[in-house]
């Protein structure tokens, strides 16, 4: 089929096996670019055309999110979709893991980015959604942790004259609890996966420990906390043994 994208027209082969489907549409490679056609029936949802918000999305500078680069039409003009960049990694939700064998100093960093993109979001009044690990991708070789699927999220500004630091910080909240929920069970499924603890039991009392023990700091600053003498997470992991019966 034919689509309008940036003014121009560009065939996209919809035949063929695309690179992923899911509730709202389909996923097609092109040119090293990744474009979602919407089913019609998802364009639309909870009273809005997702159109203005994945329009709004295009530019906000966040690094590891992956955002909408352009919107898709079809030749009558009417809302189709939008492109992004193409990710790098597994897709089978149960063989991402692998981030607990990171560089501690870049599973760090990771984190922060993905912090600091959460509140670039907020900051442009912005509320994510659907961050789970099924959009989510882990390049081992760039050893990058990223989010994906930006579909749901949605801009919630509403105008006050002035700039709203309530509102951002209330959006930071949100997204950066979204953002943990992601983490934590990232954490659990290499838990799971690498067992550095020799029982299920001990590995869900681990998870339970690491989210306690961190209590109200963030997970980048909790980990640089804890990382200090240890190479990887999963070591760091393993020394926690004798605090688990």
């Amino acid at each position: 089929m034919y689509y309008i994208v940036d003014g121009e027209k560009i065939y996209i082969n919809i035949n063929k096996k695309p690179l992923g489907m899911g509730t709202e549409g389909i996923c097609y490679k092109e040119n090293n670019q990744v474009y979602k056609i919407y089913y019609k029936s998802s364009i639309y949802e909870f009273g809005r055309n997702k159109r203005y918000d994945h329009q709004y999305l295009i530019g906000i500078p966040v690094k590891q999110i992956i955002l909408p680069n352009a919107l898709i039409y079809n030749e009558d003009y009417s809302y189709a979709g939008y492109r992004t960049d193409i990710v790098n990694g597994e897709k089978n939700v149960t063989k991402k893991q692998g981030i607990s064998f990171l560089p501690s100093d870049k599973f760090i960093g990771n984190l922060r980015v993905l912090e600091n993109d959460m509140s670039i979001l907020a900051d442009n009044y912005v509320l994510v959604a659907d961050v789970r690990p099924i959009n989510y991708f882990f390049d081992k070789e760039k050893e990058l942790m990223q989010i994906i699927d930006p579909g749901r999220y949605r801009m919630e500004r509403f105008y006050h004259g002035k700039d709203d630091k309530a509102l951002k910080e209330k959006y930071n909240s949100l997204n950066q609890k979204q953002l943990e929920e992601l983490i934590t069970n990232l954490i659990y499924n290499d838990l799971i996966k690498y067992k550095p603890l020799n029982s299920k039991s001990k590995l869900q009392k681990l998870s339970d420990y690491i989210k306690n023990d961190k209590s109200s700091l963030s997970y980048s600053e909790y980990f640089k906390e804890v990382l200090t003498d240890y190479d990887d997470p999963n070591t760091y992991f393993k020394s926690l043994g004798k605090y688990i019966k």
